[in-house]
């Protein structure tokens, strides 16, 4: 066979993992720039919070590619390239690279990558409470 399916998720999916992000940093009074991406690293959709910095977009934007490309969340993704040194500097240095907390493969209950999440805008140590909290949010809806 010459074709495969790539599951991946929807505006809704995307719209539901969203929505905890920004109800999680609602409550944390933060203000943070989601980014989600669909598996194939397409942009399905932003939320800019009121008085956000200008950067958090590119940054959430960056940190979900990341997410996606490594399939793993950017926490790791960041503690890895600092044990692997010759890994960390070629991969970080692309522009869609952002090795930082805040970003999280969206995963169905069944364990496939459909997307991926990106956080920016707080501090990285925040900005990870959100993207767990829509990660797990999108896992347990599907």
């Amino acid at each position: 066979m010459n074709t495969m399916s790539v599951e991946t998720l929807t505006l809704e999916g995307a719209k539901l993992a969203a929505d905890a992000a920004l109800s999680t940093a609602a409550d944390e009074g933060l203000a943070v720039c989601v980014a989600v991406v669909n598996a194939t690293g397409n942009l399905v959709l932003v939320h800019r919070m009121d008085n956000v910095v200008e950067i958090a977009l590119e940054n959430a934007i960056a940190k979900a590619l990341a997410a996606l490309t490594f399939k793993r969340d950017t926490g790791t993704l960041s503690d890895y390239f600092q044990t692997d040194r010759s890994l960390g500097p070629p991969m970080t240095a692309r522009h869609h690279i952002l090795a930082v907390e805040g970003g999280e493969p969206l995963t169905t209950s069944g364990g496939a990558i459909v997307g991926a999440l990106g956080i920016s805008g707080a501090k990285h140590a925040e900005d990870v409470v959100c993207s767990q909290a829509a990660a797990a949010a999108f896992t347990a809806a599907t």
